[in-house]
């Protein structure tokens, strides 16, 4: 959601497939329910904390660090603390008050959210054109896949992106 609001903000058009009920379900659950944003450190302090193939997340983290994500949810609403470790987290201990916030922001952007089982990438000549879900086509021209994993079905992880993939 955080980078359909990025893409919006940029004055593209989006469109997010939800095969879920409701957006950001598994967002609403971290941390206890208090969602872990991220660590108050810079980029060689998140290096260090990453137990295999940290070079692979080098250069994200270059490019966004842990500051500029806390900079986005305090530019969104949400108040942040550090705790022990630098962990960061909503000021109001509220996993909700992050959900609430993005899905806010997406509405704000005009991002569009249509509840849709993604099936199948078209592309044409190697470039994305569209992407098939509940069987109508949605036109593209680029696609970010958020698989969201296979950890908690009732979340929407269920692994249905990993096929997509």
């Amino acid at each position: 959601m955080m980078a359909a609001c990025t893409a919006a903000s940029s004055g593209h058009s989006v469109t997010v497939l939800e095969h879920s009920e409701k957006t950001l379900l598994k967002l609403g659950i971290t941390g206890k329910g208090r969602c872990n944003i991220t660590n108050n450190t810079d980029t060689d302090g998140l290096m260090k904390n990453i137990a295999t193939n940290s070079r692979f997340l080098y250069g994200a983290f270059s490019r966004f660090s842990s500051s500029d994500t806390m900079d986005f949810f305090e530019s969104i609403g949400v108040p942040l603390k550090t705790e022990r470790g630098n962990r960061v987290f909503p000021a109001s201990d509220k996993s909700l008050d992050v959900v609430y916030a993005l899905r806010a922001h997406a509405k704000r952007l005009g991002v569009k959210v249509v509840k849709a089982n993604a099936e199948r990438i078209n592309t044409s000549e190697g470039v994305v054109v569209s992407v098939t879900a509940n069987g109508k086509n949605y036109s593209c021209d680029s696609v970010i896949l958020a698989t969201g994993g296979m950890s908690y079905p009732k979340t929407g992880s269920d692994g249905s992106g990993y096929e997509l993939a």
